[in-house]
């Protein structure tokens, strides 16, 4: 029994991966729904997590997409102990390392691998895993990458480091669409330490296309090389509504589009260090809509709008616009009439010149930088990070007093000329983001605005009537939660969900379950 004066800690179970990308943050969202649905209070849990798409938390701390989105899947408010340490890439070899929500520093890879900031961050993973075990019953930890790497494990503290410090058995995802999935299963065995193959209680293999008696006798062949069980087979979700976290993801986004399709053709550049490129997920959803993302000059002939997203480094993005030639075909465009957005690092980049005098973006030294001078403004680069979820009003012209919400993160701040009309007005009462004299230009350092339907679409239509294209009413607004049920469903009837409660040590739903 548990004493009188002391809490009882969550239960814990970890989900980690054969490799980056087998879908573990999905299958972590689905298991939040469904305990949540079984009637438990589950939280997730990423110790250490690299990603340039992140999620604001109400209080103005900075966490992995992920954790945000599983959140919300598991029907509680994200907190910066969901995932206590992110790093953002912004460099070769160098990260943003954020802690508990916060900018804490920005280090190179030695430092990463030194023996202090390793004790440093298990201390800051244990503290925070603590804290969610005494708030909550379940406990559902994800790793990074895979437990393998065997030039890493040393200084992997995401995997099972966190899962020692949790006392939790792991399930390892594996990624059967890619092709050599069983034999990834088995190899990540062999190359786990004694200690940590303990750990592994049950392989799940996802993204499984075709009968699933074809791929029996391979499933019988890991079971029995490594006598961990197969605790499920998950079908390939094409919509799993949820946001990626990592730029591998626009890898598999290609497409190719007809340039006499009668939809849109939205062309989002690809930068370097591209951020918080799920801003664009509500444009890509849209019937009317082929978004695609180019790296070349080329790729933007025939483009109805170009997009310059969010960016970890708009001083390497600019450089890089520069010398592919991007920025002079951006130019030209514009010129032209096609309507040119930019967004947080985009919105810098559209500017006149980026100031950076402390050498933070440019890699030490000091550097003024000219800017692609479409927007009557400058940025400056200073260490204070801006953080915060907010509410505004479009000053747009195509989307005039309409309301919008989103969220900033940025360290630059934006200038514009006194004659320059902003293309937002915060619920603080200042003005955020430019917009050109002939409105076809606009920046802002609002993450999320496409999310509304009602500005989503207003934006659209002005596409579509230079097309020549009659206007569409905006589409209904997405159920959120409802996609994480659905999410939940397709999951649940896939896995042994009974196991999965052995292994939580409960005895299973305490609702009596879906």
């Amino acid at each position: 029994m548990v004493a009188k004066n002391e809490t009882k800690l969550a239960a814990t179970i970890m989900v980690q991966g054969i490799a980056s990308h087998v879908g573990k943050s999905a299958l972590v969202a689905a298991l939040c729904r469904i305990l949540m649905q079984d009637g438990y209070r589950v939280a997730p849990f990423k110790s250490w997590n690299m990603a340039l798409n992140s999620y604001v938390t109400a209080d103005g701390g900075e966490i992995g997409r992920a954790q945000g989105e599983q959140a919300e899947a598991a029907g509680i408010e994200a907190s910066v102990h969901l995932n206590p340490i992110l790093l953002k890439p912004k460099g070769p070899g160098q990260a943003e390392v954020i802690i508990r929500g916060r900018h804490f520093r920005n280090v190179d890879y030695e430092t990463r691998s030194q023996e202090a900031y390793l004790n440093f961050s298990m201390q800051i993973i244990s503290e925070s895993l603590d804290f969610l075990r005494r708030e909550f019953e379940i406990i559902l930890l994800e790793g990074a990458g895979s437990p393998a790497e065997i030039n890493l494990q040393r200084q992997d503290v995401a995997n099972m480091k966190t899962a020692a410090l949790a006392s939790s058995p792991v399930l390892l995802v594996c990624d059967i669409d890619r092709g050599g999935a069983l034999a990834a299963a088995v190899g990540t065995m062999l190359l786990l330490s004694e200690e940590d193959k303990k750990r592994v209680a049950g392989f799940i293999f996802n993204k499984f296309r075709g009968e699933r008696a074809v791929l029996e006798p391979g499933l019988k062949i890991v079971e029995e090389k490594t006598g961990i069980p197969v605790l499920g087979v998950v079908p390939y979700l094409t919509q799993t509504g949820l946001g990626e976290e990592d730029g591998v993801a626009l890898d598999c986004s290609s497409e190719i589009v007809e340039l006499q399709s009668e939809r849109l053709r939205v062309c989002v550049l690809r930068l370097p260090y591209v951020a918080n490129f799920t801003d664009f997920d509500a444009l890509a959803r849209e019937k009317d809509v082929s978004l695609f993302y180019a790296s070349t000059p080329e790729e933007l002939l025939g483009a109805d709008a170009v997009i310059l997203p969010g960016t970890k480094n708009s001083i390497h993005a600019m450089h890089f616009l520069l010398e592919s030639g991007l920025a002079s075909m951006i130019k030209e465009l514009a010129e032209s009439g096609v309507p040119v957005v930019g967004i947080c690092g985009g919105y810098q980049l559209l500017g006149r010149s980026l100031a950076d005098l402390s050498g933070g973006e440019g890699g030490g030294e000091p550097l003024l930088l000219s800017g692609l001078g479409l927007l009557p403004t400058e940025t400056s680069f200073y260490q204070q990070k801006r953080v915060s979820r907010i509410n505004a009003t479009a000053c747009l012209p195509f989307a005039h007093a309409e309301e919008v919400e989103g969220y900033e993160i940025h360290l630059g701040q934006t200038k514009r000329d006194f004659d320059c009309t902003p293309a937002f007005l915060l619920e603080n009462g200042t003005e955020d983001g430019a917009v050109s004299s002939a409105g076809t230009v606009w920046g802002t350092y609002l993450h999320g605005l496409f999310e509304r339907p009602g500005f989503r679409r207003s934006w659209l239509n002005t596409l579509r009537v230079r097309r020549g294209f009659p206007r569409l009413s905006p589409s209904v607004p997405e159920n959120k939660g409802s996609r994480f049920d659905l999410l939940a469903d397709a999951v649940r009837g896939s896995l042994d969900m009974s196991a999965i409660y052995r292994l939580l040590s409960l005895t299973g739903p305490r609702n009596g379950g879906k």
